[in-house]
């Protein structure tokens, strides 16, 4: 099982839709709207990292309000 953190920047006033998106995905086990660098934190989980990249590229990436993301991948 792979993991990964990701920090999703999101245009003013759309935190909470974004972060309700996310919790459609079945890799995205939590999203929380936070404060500091990233306006939402989410934890995917997937069978492979290729599949987190496919998730992040092909999905988060297009939900509306979505500016920016980094993906910090869980080693241990």
């Amino acid at each position: 099982m792979a993991k990964a953190y990701l920090k999703i920047k999101v245009e003013m006033g759309r935190e909470r839709a974004v972060r309700d998106a996310l919790l459609t995905f079945e890799e995205v086990k939590a999203a929380e709207v936070t404060t500091g660098d990233q306006d939402v934190l989410a934890l995917v989980e997937a069978d492979s990292y290729d599949d987190i990249l496919q998730v992040v590229i092909d999905r988060l990436r297009t939900i509306k309000g979505v500016t920016g993301t980094t993906t910090d991948l869980v080693l241990e």
